[in-house]
């Protein structure tokens, strides 16, 4: 094991040990005198988890609603930008009317680049408001799972194995987990 995967290690051990210690209620011991750890397979989860796929799929379709709208009020600036540097390049423009042209062309641009920025920052914060959405379902429905099932921690194990920590009694949660996510109620 390299440098950095010991570091990584010994952080995970120290979180979860930091978790254990100042957890808001008191760690129930297995019968055996030691907590008890599960996992899940995040990836498994991310691919599997029904509101996740929902949410994904509405995001991509406003996506494709704003890219629609945009281009739709982009286009006229656009024409119009066309038509004062075809008419710039004509030899018919005066040197005046070249400057004017290539002002109202740099405004153009202005207001296509905060369009743009504008339809960015709008979706970054539908991505974020989808993250923080999704990460509170998963908080709320591994805490009940958790306390129904008297598991102590639960790790995510991804395709490299990172967060897994040993210990006795683990199991593999994933599917009852991913039901319990999808679950209704």
């Amino acid at each position: 094991m390299n440098n950095k995967g010991v570091l990584v290690l010994i952080g995970v051990w120290l979180s979860a040990l930091t978790y254990l210690h100042f957890s808001p209620k008191p760690v129930v011991i297995s019968d055996n005198g030691s907590a008890v750890i599960a996992y899940v397979h995040g990836d498994t989860i991310q691919q599997g988890m029904l509101l996740i796929q929902s949410l994904e799929a509405t995001l991509r379709e406003k996506m494709t609603e704003a890219e629609s709208v945009l281009k739709a009020q982009a286009l006229p600036l656009q024409e119009e930008a066309q038509e004062l540097i075809n008419y710039a390049n004509s030899g018919q423009a005066s040197s005046d009317e070249i400057d004017i042209a290539s002002r109202r062309v740099g405004e153009i641009e202005s207001l296509l680049e905060r369009m743009q920025y504008e339809a960015e920052q709008s979706f970054a914060l539908r991505e974020k408001t989808m993250q923080a959405t999704i990460a509170e379902h998963l908080t709320e429905t591994l805490r009940t799972f958790s306390q129904d099932q008297g598991i102590d921690l639960v790790l995510n194990w991804g395709l490299s194995g990172e967060g897994v920590l040993y210990g006795t009694d683990t199991r593999d949660i994933t599917i009852e987990v991913l039901e319990a996510l999808n679950d209704p109620k």
